[in-house]
């Protein structure tokens, strides 16, 4: 072994591998294997590192331009403050170069300049769920009744859209709630004598109408609206209940307690009494557990419980105890008004509703519905109340005029171009008072009736001049109807207010539109929020004009002094 100076010795193993002919393998086996030996030899030690001047410094790295095909935009001339300044990151590498490219490049494009609309300071946030204030109780006469369109009627007309929910969970041969046997329920109503047969059946679309879901809707409403509040709990306390709808009922302010045992403090005996089965004695909570399971049998003898309860009430010696809700009302609840609507068009428009697509797509005629939370809002911004009119040109089957006219009171009146839509109007108009008599309530009145509002008939012509509100949903409108449009508002009366989707001018009065409608409107905007219309999910606007005919005084008198003052050109001319 060799030994220099300064050096360290380390351990080597050097494996020895023996050579084994390929023709004898029984060698691998019989011979033991052979260790390596170690080997020993020597490390240099390191030479030490040099010692090295400090660095100097670098000069910035400056990062190049990203080259896009971009094209820049105008920035606001306004000066950012240091709160809003946000730090700028260099790209230092290739795909931070590429990933910056495709951000410029996705960046949306800026909103365009819209004209200047005049606001009014009139306006203010409104809450869709309010109810405006008016007196909505019924008479309790009922009338009209005679041939009343229920969900049974509506189904069997229709069985082949339907398929069977329920079933006999004690005997799975039980076939009578199948299609072929039409299952049914009826359900007690608020007006007294008066109740509803629907179907026991569920949709083959899985987006189509569920009469058992309204069903239960129906209770649901009667639960938070009419019950007086010493029957909270009469059917059952919805705290027990699992479905959200119940969530927001008044009843939940009522605390609820089921006694499991005898409280010794009673000064009986402390042996527990035996246990009570739970939700033994809410039916709505049975009611809800029975549709989960599809039991059939227990949902039929819940609703039987239910409208033994309500009979209970609306036969007390008092009077019926449930039409004393709507005279302690405010106004007649948004989401009554929504439930009251559904009703009305799943017995009326919906078996129909592959007569309301045969139009063509695109033009002025394209059918398209107003929801009910915006009607909401419109009636709240447009101020409605008893006594007004409103009048919806191009009403379709009527939706938003018996809906106006059942949240403010107003008359409401509505004209539809088209005669099948016409027609089915006419029947929705005829189940809509049904509902109103079934669940109590007084609406104002309504008429809805088939004509072409560009053709200024005796009839028409009276309604638009006595008009307070009048709606345009000219979302899909031509350019060529809504210059119509324009000459047929010059009649409206001072303060009338025109609400659109389109707007119909800037607000703006010159010397040029002076005796147009321009100059005498004063125009407000609106977002409508998704879900607010039948034609899609995106947000939009909705206009609120105004017929101001004191501005074209204001604005002729500014217009006439501009003009009076000489300039030089007319000197030189003079």
């Amino acid at each position: 072994m060799l030994q220099t100076p300064e050096a360290t010795p380390i351990r080597v193993y050097i494996p020895v591998v023996p050579y084994f002919p390929s023709n004898i393998p029984q060698l691998a086996t019989s011979y033991p294997p052979i260790l390596p030996k170690p080997v020993i030899i020597q490390q240099p030690a390191p030479a030490p590192a040099p010692t090295l001047p400090p660095p100097t410094p670098l000069a910035p790295v400056l990062t190049p331009p990203v080259e896009s095909n971009v094209k820049k935009r105008k920035r606001d001339a306004s000066v950012a403050s240091d709160t809003d300044k946000k730090p700028r990151h260099s790209a230092t590498t290739s795909a931070d170069l590429r990933r910056m490219a495709l951000t410029q490049r996705n960046r949306p494009s800026p909103s365009p300049r819209v004209p200047p609309v005049a606001t009014s300071s009139t306006s203010k946030r409104v809450n869709r769920w309010d109810a405006i204030a008016r007196s909505c109780v019924a008479s309790t006469d009922v009338t009209n009744l005679d041939n009343l369109v229920s969900s049974y009627e509506t189904v069997k007309g229709n069985l082949t859209n339907f398929r069977t929910y329920f079933q006999n969970r004690g005997d799975p041969y039980d076939l009578s709630f199948t299609p072929e046997h039409v299952p049914y329920v009826d359900l007690e109503y608020p007006m007294t004598g008066v109740t509803e047969r629907f179907a026991l059946l569920g949709p083959k679309d899985a987006e189509g109408w569920h009469p058992i879901n309204e069903l239960m809707e129906v209770v649901y409403t009667i639960t938070k609206f009419y019950l007086p509040s010493e029957y909270a709990t009469f059917l059952g306390n919805p705290l027990d209940c699992a479905t959200p709808r119940f969530q927001d009922i008044r009843a939940q302010r009522n605390k609820h307690s089921r006694p499991t045992k005898q409280d010794p403090d009673q000064g009986s005996s402390s042996r527990p009494i035996k246990e009570v089965p739970l939700y033994s004695g809410n039916t709505l909570r049975r009611m809800e557990r029975a549709y989960k399971m599809r039991d059939g049998v227990g949902f039929i003898r819940a609703i039987k419980d239910i409208n033994y309860k309500l009979r209970t009430l609306k036969e007390e010696e008092n009077g019926n105890q449930l039409l004393r809700a709507p005279a302690s009302w405010k106004g007649v609840p948004p989401e009554l008004v929504m439930q009251l609507y559904e009703e009305t068009y799943q017995r009326s428009a919906g078996p129909r509703v592959k007569d309301l697509v045969k139009y063509q797509a695109f033009s002025s005629t394209t059918y398209g519905e107003l929801n009910g939370g915006l009607i909401s809002e419109i009636v709240q911004r447009a101020a409605l109340k008893p006594g007004m009119k409103f009048l919806d040109l191009g009403s379709g089957i009527g939706n938003v005029v018996i809906q106006t006219a059942l949240l403010s009171g107003c008359s409401s009146y509505g004209v539809e171009k088209l005669s099948m839509t016409a027609e089915i109007a006419d029947v929705v108009h005829h189940v809509f008072k049904q509902r109103c008599q079934m669940w109590g309530i007084e609406s104002g009145p309504t008429d809805v009736f088939q004509g072409d509002f560009m053709n200024h008939t005796e009839k028409l012509q009276s309604i638009i001049k006595d008009a307070d509100v009048i709606l345009a949903n000219n979302f899909v409108f031509e350019p060529a109807l809504n210059e119509g449009l324009k000459a047929l508002f010059l009649d409206l009366k001072d303060g009338a207010k025109i609400v659109s989707l389109r707007s119909f001018c800037d607000g703006q009065v010159t010397g040029r539109n002076m005796g147009a409608i321009e100059s005498i409107l004063d125009v407000e905007s609106f977002e409508w929020h998704s879900g607010d219309v039948s034609w899609g999910d995106n947000v939009g606007r909705y206009f609120i004009s105004t017929v101001n005919r004191a501005r074209v005084g204001a604005s002729y008198e500014v217009l006439y002094r501009e003009a009076q003052g000489p300039s030089r050109a007319s000197k030189r001319r003079k």
